[in-house]
């Protein structure tokens, strides 16, 4: 008998069909793979075997059980946890206080006893070979740290069936390979996984089997070893997707070595970096990649002046540089697109047009009056120019894919005339085809004249659209090359310092 059943469920919101008869089934100690393009339906569907929605119509089965009341608490109760990629933690209270949040221990006078909390949540992390202290607070954590104390959350309620949503997109290579043997680990004790990945490599190297959603409805569930990426790009999309982008230089390499760099770091130090030299010029994509803590968000936190170069400086066209702060990094010609656009750098509750606009009101002014034809022309412009999927240039950009929310932020760089453009994971938790699209998009902007910085962890990524990487280890350069003279093991090797055997 299979743990989870869904049986024909449908799922309408209005103007959209989220979900039309989906069905499928994930056996216990199971690892069953959901993979779909942005919009195909896939948070639709957790939501609804995790009580967030309730289904139109079908029904969900786990069990053995028919769930008849759809609520959070519910689905807990029976076994069902979701770690989603935005972990919901809460920063104020310590690791012990988030993981048995609900299920204190008390003492006989009922007063929450915090010693024996913290001994629950020191064994069960120990249990799972995880390395944080229970009683610091969550605040402190790294992202990937987070990472698993919300799976350690998980299991403490016994959870039956795990279902982790992009659960890499905050973890380096070194940290993917430690939740991989955490999942294995879960599987041998019986416990399901339904995973949830844009990062197909990760899929095929989990899954035991793949059920790919288009459009709300369910293309396909096959084992994994019947299936190959290239088939299952070709479902998730309905058409043949090219993944890779073959880097055309806007100016050839030879030209670029002779121009002035626009932007040079000079034995800079500053958080994790340690006397760093590295530089860009116009018409150039750089990617910076390096294990989390590396150093390559403290690259970007330099240029935007979120923190200081302790020795060393920046020079941009020449000239000393020291930002002030992100207003001054933008009047300047430097803009971020950071890795959580819809927290970070855009304004959920506008438009679309609103947020292009914000960066550069007098465009769309005429003495002191604001012009919303004038507005939504211009938003209209980079909706085609970046071929940003929305039915309107009004809609809220919290109702955008992320692929289509960081296009937004491109639109606002755009808008804002930088020459420098400061990448953060530009295309995480992004589908295949989004990931095409974005790729494309920078190598739009180089041909342009912009110089683009990209600063990610996913290296396969970058090989395929820069012209340069330079690899960050223990914030020291350990290699600065073109990157169409390595490969993904290399660089791996010089962040990391091993390869993995997959590593090719």
């Amino acid at each position: 008998m299979a743990l989870l059943e869904v049986e024909d469920v449908s799922k309408h919101f209005p103007g959209v069909q989220a979900l039309t008869d989906v069905s499928l089934t994930v056996e216990a100690g199971e690892v069953h793979a959901l993979v779909g393009q942005n919009g195909a339906g896939k948070s639709t569907l957790v939501k609804c075997i995790s009580g967030v929605y309730s289904p139109d119509s079908g029904q969900i089965v786990f069990d053995g059980e028919g769930i008849r009341t759809y609520a959070p608490k519910n689905a807990q109760d029976l076994g069902i946890t979701v770690v989603y990629q935005r972990m919901q933690l809460l920063p104020w209270l310590s690791v012990a206080e988030n993981i048995l949040l609900g299920h204190m221990p008390t003492t006989a006078s009922v007063i929450i006893d915090r010693r024996e909390a913290n001994r629950i949540a020191r064994e069960l992390l120990a249990r799972f070979k995880l390395h944080i202290d229970p009683e610091i607070p969550v605040a402190r954590l790294s992202p990937p740290e987070r990472q698993e104390v919300a799976i350690a959350k998980a299991l403490y309620r016994r959870a039956k069936l795990l279902i982790l949503d992009e659960p890499t997109a905050a973890l380096d290579a070194s940290l993917i390979e430690r939740l991989f043997d955490l999942i294995g680990e879960l599987n041998a004790d019986g416990v399901a996984v339904l995973y949830i990945s844009h990062h197909l490599e990760e899929v095929f190297r989990l899954a035991d089997r793949i059920t790919v959603l288009r459009d709300g409805r369910v293309v396909t569930t096959q084992p994994a070893a019947e299936l190959s990426q290239t088939e299952v790009v070709t479902l998730m999309a309905g058409r043949r997707i090219e993944v890779a982008v073959d880097v055309d230089k806007a100016k050839p390499e030879e030209e670029l070595k002779q121009a002035a760099p626009l932007l040079e770091f000079q034995h800079v130090t500053a958080g994790a970096l340690q006397d760093i030299d590295f530089s860009i010029h116009e018409c150039e994509v750089v990617g910076i990649t390096g294990v989390i803590g590396a150093g390559g968000n403290d690259i970007a936190r330099v240029l935007f002046g979120l923190s200081k170069a302790e020795a060393g400086q920046v020079l941009f066209e020449g000239k000393p540089y020291a930002s002030n702060g992100p207003g001054h990094a933008i009047d300047h010609g430097l803009f971020m697109v950071p890795e959580d656009p819809s927290s970070e750098g855009l304004v959920p509750v506008l438009s679309l047009a609103n947020n292009i606009t914000l960066v550069d009101l007098p465009a769309i002014t005429r003495f002191g009056v604001l012009s919303l034809r004038r507005e939504k022309k211009l938003a209209q412009k980079y909706v085609e120019q970046l071929s940003i999927a929305t039915s309107s240039v009004d809609t809220q950009v919290r109702n955008l894919s992320g692929g289509n929310q960081s296009k937004v932020l491109l639109a606002k760089a755009l808008q804002a005339q930088a020459r420098v453009l400061v990448l953060q994971e530009p295309t995480q938790g992004v589908d295949v085809a989004a990931k095409a699209d974005i790729h494309r998009i920078i190598r739009d902007l180089a041909a342009q004249g912009k110089a683009v910085l990209v600063i990610s962890t996913d290296i396969r990524a970058l090989l395929l659209f820069v012209d340069r990487i330079v690899a960050l280890r223990v914030g020291r350069i350990v290699a600065d090359m073109p990157a169409a003279d390595t490969g993904y093991a290399e660089v791996l090797d010089l962040t990391v310092g091993s390869v993995g055997a997959e590593a090719s």
